[in-house]
């Protein structure tokens, strides 16, 4: 088994896994940048918010004992000279200076004045003040407001070219050179902070000194773009990452306050997740999401458990105590909260205590009173702690432990004919089960050293008894007093397949572990490497459960075995499947059209399993025919999916010239499915046809909830590769979603979302990316989004999609299209940004066909690709007719006689084509042949405008101009507008919906119009 699967299955969190941690969760917001506009700098060393000083410049001092006050007398300090001198008070950012004299110099005597003495602290030092003891000469200053940024701001006068750095947030300034009287000045900001980026405006910058100190220059500064700034906390060693926007990578590694690079722009929207954690951190942020309006600040706590000993989901003795790891130091005092069914007998208080591991008092202890002991069972701890600084834990952290009422010992070197006892240990698993005669009281455990077990020595398998826990792990030679389940020593090892395995079925399998109806009471397997036979049996699998909802799976290393039919890692017939932190493999089978799958599921009454932090894996068959499929659900009952979170599922790389199937996850049947599936990872393998999701029946499933998605992906492929394959109405929102490459000699297919089946269909919010196909002989297909026969209360909405390249030899039907509809009735296709890619035929960034009436087009920023056939970012097919197409910006990437912004191969009448902006194209529109070209009103017309498309109402106000983004076209374009975009595209007054791509409800925008296209924008335009 390859053991980097470990890498997710750092600790337990039950029954709440909080793993947006490590899946992306994609926003509206995906991919926007806005370092064309703005200034960027890469802080390597986050400004702080101190110590900051004081520093005052001496000019024209001829006499001694001049006294300096800071802060009304809280520092003084004596200057006999010019010069530079420093208060060695410490300032934070927010507090107040005021520099005064308090005495002024004598022999001779002289009169001295401050200026740019107070204010209050920004981010840095404060040198901009000046004291002046010169009746002849002048100062040059006066105020500032708004200064926020942590660069600071950079005034020049270029009259000398005196430079003066302020870190005054509000209050005086001056520069630290006196002039003589008639002296010219002109000063200005030649450097704007950053962090937030600013524009200070200066007013009154230049004139002539008369015979005064001059303090009506105003430095006015506001803020135009906003830091989000991240306090970490709780992290102990290793690496947090977040990223912003799906783009902008910020990483942490200690502990306090991180900025971002790039700061947005107001109005903007943000959109953080967490990517990757440090090793046995949880970490979760305060804020994930929103419309930039001042400075973000977010906690990024990481304040989390790194170890448990004994090891979570284990056996803790009656009078043991727990010894709990923090990656922070912890308040014992907070503890006392928790909550839970692990209690005393005596009911005297659980006593918690603080020691050190790594940092000073990092670890607690959690001990029954001296005279007290646990309570027998299966008992559960929430823990409600706080570190010292008072940051609760970021996730809740259950632990879960069985308190023995009786135990039986097993090891390798033991004997059946023992007592079971640690000193006289049985020889097999079966044999200690056995030996209890029951359990009644469902607290029994067996503890199992390392070493190789036959689970046929009695029975052909290990049978599980109710109330009988199994706990593999334990280090030889120490009395079973080491526990190392993450080891998996103790091996459950088929060393024959029993000759009963011989007419073993898909609904009966042999395996090496077997739950059953009798299985009535919690059962606890954990710390095992499980192995079911070297020879063949038509079907084989690792464990076994027949219906019963009792048998726990936590921390194992589970493998099928071989089988000739069928092989499955975990098998559940009738049963609820409850899976932990395992590694599950599907193993090989080796007949033509078998399966291999990491867990499967049938049941005729409905289920919700619980399936946590597991890597979970189909086999590797190799005969022709064959399937490798992660997770399988082939039950007609309901599936509630909701509790199956954090999982990396994966079916295996097979043959594709001889495979059939390659699925990450399968769902063949059922009715009444339902609930949400999210913070996954699932991956089609290669095959004939690689799929990363497949559900075939009508269901009720969400892929992906309004905060958090799944990342999907399918593999190259010989005829086919989806991301998603749905049939039936389903949502699929914020996911991640890349498909490979189909190459074949026949009909080739990569779609990244395929939904057919008809119902309503809610695709918003997803990354769809890559994909190729490629057909020697036959039409290829390359769709980002292919939907068909879909309601009209579906949705396409608020999509990021950037594909690839379709060949085709000899096939005119060859296309590359980023959404492409089949009969679709009225519904919505709004705010997807369609980064359309290439074909040796047709490449569509829209593709509406088959015969239907009725479909609302909006808010859309679309690029054509580029085709040799047919070319254009919207296809409309003959037939279609009553289509809305209001508010899109249409690109071609190539101009030419044969190409248009909008193409409509037929007749149809549409029912409005106005406020659209069409670019690079000759041909704005082609209808039935028939090139339009844009009239008075942007009306498209033909024959010279003697024939309008419409009439203006529901026809006009369409451009044929440049929109100006940041990158129109491109490897990876980038369509946010700019200044350089016209006025008409970001203030249109044609309202139709309050979302955008960048925004939920951020229609108008807060200059109370409308950007046409998917991004709504609200900054500086040209007019």
């Amino acid at each position: 088994m390859n053991k980097s699967a470990n890498i997710l299955r750092n600790a337990i969190l039950i029954p709440i896994f909080l793993f947006q941690a490590c899946i992306p969760s994609l926003s509206k917001g995906f991919l926007q940048s806005v370092t064309d506009f703005i200034q960027l700098r890469s802080l390597v060393n986050p400004a702080s918010t101190g110590p900051y000083y004081v520093s005052v410049s001496v000019s024209g001092l001829l006499g001694t004992g001049l006294v300096l006050d800071l802060n009304s007398g809280t520092e003084s300090i004596v200057v006999n000279a010019d010069g530079s001198f420093d208060f060695k008070t410490a300032l934070s950012t927010g507090n107040n200076f005021n520099v005064t004299v308090n005495t002024q110099p004598t022999l001779p005597t002289q009169t001295c004045s401050v200026s740019g003495g107070m204010g209050v602290v920004a981010y840095g030092n404060i040198n901009s003040i000046i004291v002046n003891c010169d009746p002849l000469r002048y100062t040059v200053g006066g105020t500032i407001t708004g200064l926020d940024g942590i660069t600071g701001l950079v005034l020049t006068n270029s009259v000398d070219g005196s430079t003066l750095n302020v870190a005054v947030a509000s209050g005086s300034f001056a520069f630290t050179q006196t002039y003589l009287d008639g002296t010219t000045y002109n000063v200005s900001v030649t450097t704007q902070p950053n962090h937030p980026v600013q524009n200070c405006l200066t007013t009154n910058g230049s004139g002539t000194i008369s015979g005064a100190n001059v303090t009506d220059i105003i430095i006015a500064c506001n803020s135009t773009a906003f830091p989000i700034e991240v306090t970490a906390v709780g992290i102990a060693s290793g690496t947090l990452s977040i990223r912003n926007n799906n783009s902008e990578l910020l990483t942490i590694s200690t502990n306090g306050l991180h900025r971002f690079p790039t700061n947005i722009i107001t109005n903007n929207t943000y959109s953080l997740q967490i990517v990757g954690t440090p090793a046995n951190h949880q970490c979760v942020l305060s804020a994930s999401g929103g419309t930039v309006t001042g400075t973000i600040s977010i906690t990024a706590n990481c304040f989390s458990v790194l170890s448990f000993n004994p090891s979570n989901g284990g056996v803790l003795q009656p009078t043991e105590s727990l010894r709990l790891q923090f990656s922070d130091e912890v308040n014992a005092g907070s503890c006392i909260t928790s909550t839970g069914t692990l209690n005393t007998v005596l009911s005297i208080p659980i006593q918690f205590s603080v020691t050190t591991t790594t940092i000073t008092n990092d670890t607690l202890i959690v001990s029954p009173a001296a005279t007290d002991s646990w309570i027998t069972g299966h008992r559960v701890l929430t823990l409600n702690c706080f570190n010292v600084g008072g940051t609760p834990l970021s996730s809740t952290v259950n632990i879960l432990y069985l308190v023995p009422s009786a135990i039986r010992y097993v090891s390798a070197s033991g004997l059946d004919t023992n007592p079971g006892t640690d000193v006289a240990p049985k020889r097999n698993i079966q044999a200690a089960i056995d030996d209890f005669l029951g359990c009644a009281s469902g607290d029994c455990a067996v503890l199992v050293e390392d070493g190789s077990y036959d689970p046929t020595f009695s029975g052909g398998a290990i049978h599980l008894v109710s109330g009988i826990s199994l706990y593999g792990g334990y280090q030889p030679t120490t009395s079973f007093g080491v526990w190392r389940p993450n080891l998996h020593g103790s091996v459950i090892l088929m060393d024959t397949t029993p000759a009963g395995c011989s007419i073993a079925t898909i609904t009966s399998p042999c395996a090496s572990i077997i739950g059953d109806a009798t299985v009535t009471s919690n059962v606890t397997i954990s710390g095992f490497r499980i192995q079911s036979g070297p020879d063949t049996a038509p079907y084989m699998a690792g464990v076994f459960l027949d219906s019963t909802n009792n048998v726990r799976l936590i921390n194992n290393d589970i493998d099928g075995g071989v089988g000739i039919n069928g092989v499955s890692g975990v098998h559940a017939i009738n049963s609820n499947p409850y899976l932990i932190q395992n590694v599950i493999l599907g193993g090989n089978c080796t007949a033509a059209n078998c399966d291999s799958v990491g867990v499967y599921m049938s049941t005729s009454v409905p289920i919700a399993p619980v399936i946590l932090v597991n890597s979970i894996s189909g086999g590797t068959p190799t005969g022709s025919g064959v399937n490798s499929r992660g997770i399988r659900y082939a039950g007609t009952a309901a599936m509630t999916v909701t509790n199956i979170i954090g999982n990396l599922i994966t079916s295996k790389n097979l043959n594709k010239t001889t495979s059939l199937f390659s699925i990450g996850f399968d769902i063949n049947s059922g009715t009444g499915l339902t609930g949400t599936l999210s913070g996954n990872i699932i991956t089609g393998g290669a095959g004939g046809t690689s799929i990363g999701l497949r559900i075939q029946a009508t269901t009720s499933i969400q892929i992906g909830s309004p905060t958090q998605g799944n990342q999907i992906t399918s593999s190259d492929a010989l005829t086919g590769t989806y991301g998603l394959y749905l049939s039936g109405g389903q949502t699929v929102r914020r996911n991640v979603i890349r498909f490979g490459t189909a190459m074949s000699a026949a009909v080739a297919t990569a779609i990244g979302i395929y939904a057919t089946g008809g119902g309503t269909q809610i695709i918003e919010s997803n990354s769809i990316q890559d994909g190729n196909v490629s057909s020697t002989g036959a039409t290829a297909t390359l769709n980002g989004i292919y939907s068909a026969n879909a309601s009209a209360t579906s949705s396409i909405t608020g999509n990021y999609i950037r594909i690839g390249r379709s060949e085709g030899t000899n096939s005119t039907a060859t296309t590359t299209a980023g959404i492409s509809l089949n009969t679709p009735q009225n519904a919505l296709i709004a705010n997807n940004w369609i980064q359309n890619g290439t074909s040796d035929v047709n490449a569509r960034g829209l593709e509406f066909k088959s015969v239907f009436s009725g479909l609302r087009v909006y808010h859309n920023t679309v690029s054509s690709g580029t085709g040799t056939s047919n070319e254009t970012p919207l296809f409309i097919g003959a037939g279609s007719a009553s289509i809305d197409i209001q508010n899109n910006i249409l690109m071609l990437n190539n101009n030419s006689a044969s190409t248009a912004c909008i193409y409509n191969a037929g007749i149809g009448l549409q029912t409005a084509v106005k406020y659209n902006v069409l670019h690079n194209c000759v041909n704005l529109v082609i209808q039935n042949a028939q090139n339009y070209s844009f009239c008075a009103g942007g009306v498209p017309g033909t024959l010279v405008c003697t024939l309008p498309l419409g009439i203006p109402a529901n026809f006009g106000n369409n451009l044929n101009i440049d929109p100006e983004l940041a990158s129109n076209f491109g490897v990876i374009a980038n369509y946010t507008p700019t200044t350089a975009t016209s006025c008409l595209i970001t203030k249109s007054t044609n309202a139709l919906l309050t979302d955008s791509y960048n925004g939920i409800g951020t229609r108008p925008g807060v200059d109370g119009a409308i950007s046409l296209g998917a991004v709504e924008y609200d900054q500086a335009c040209t007019p």
